[in-house]
């Protein structure tokens, strides 16, 4: 039994017409007969035929755990439908390493390629610190300082006494 049968059966149990239920839910009949087949390919999205379930079994006087709950298993059993079956996954066992091999102290060492453009990075940033390291120290000391009392005269100008002169 899916959702629709059982929403069927009980509104049949109380002799209530498509035409009532539709009145009283404002769902259409077509809608409604949709929904007691249990066609939810011609049903809105999820969330409203939850909606139009409880309006169902509220109109009928009825609990909507049990006509949702069968919603909810025909819901389970499209979601495990489509997904993908799960094939076994089979792990490949890697050989044992081969132990290392002595190189010859007279032939250079091959570099590791994977770390030379991290290393690369690491080196720029460290030139860009040093170079901002020695232009702030460098600009500070080219700065020049005033002497002590530079600009501070302890005479006045000669308008400054004239103006003063006058005032007395």
């Amino acid at each position: 039994m899916n959702f629709g049968t059982f929403l069927k059966t009980e509104r049949e149990k109380r002799q209530v017409t498509l035409a009532e239920l539709s009145q009283a839910t404002k769902l259409s009949v077509s809608s409604l007969k949709v929904m007691e087949a249990g066609n939810l390919d011609d049903l809105p999205p999820d969330v409203f035929v939850r909606g139009f379930i409880r309006s169902y079994a509220k109109t009928l006087g009825i609990s909507s755990n049990e006509p949702l709950g069968l919603l909810d298993q025909v819901l389970s059993e499209r979601r495990r439908a489509a997904e993908p079956p799960v094939m076994p996954v089979m792990v490949a066992r890697r050989p044992l390493p081969a132990p290392p091999r002595a190189v010859p102290a007279d032939l250079p060492a091959a570099e590791d390629d994977s770390q030379s453009p991290r290393h690369g990075i690491g080196l720029a940033v460290f030139v860009i610190i040093v170079l901002l390291i020695a232009t702030i120290t460098l600009s500070l000391f080219l700065r020049q300082q005033p002497q002590s009392g530079e600009g501070l005269s302890l005479r006045q100008a000669p308008s400054t006494l004239l103006a003063s002169a006058r005032d007395t």
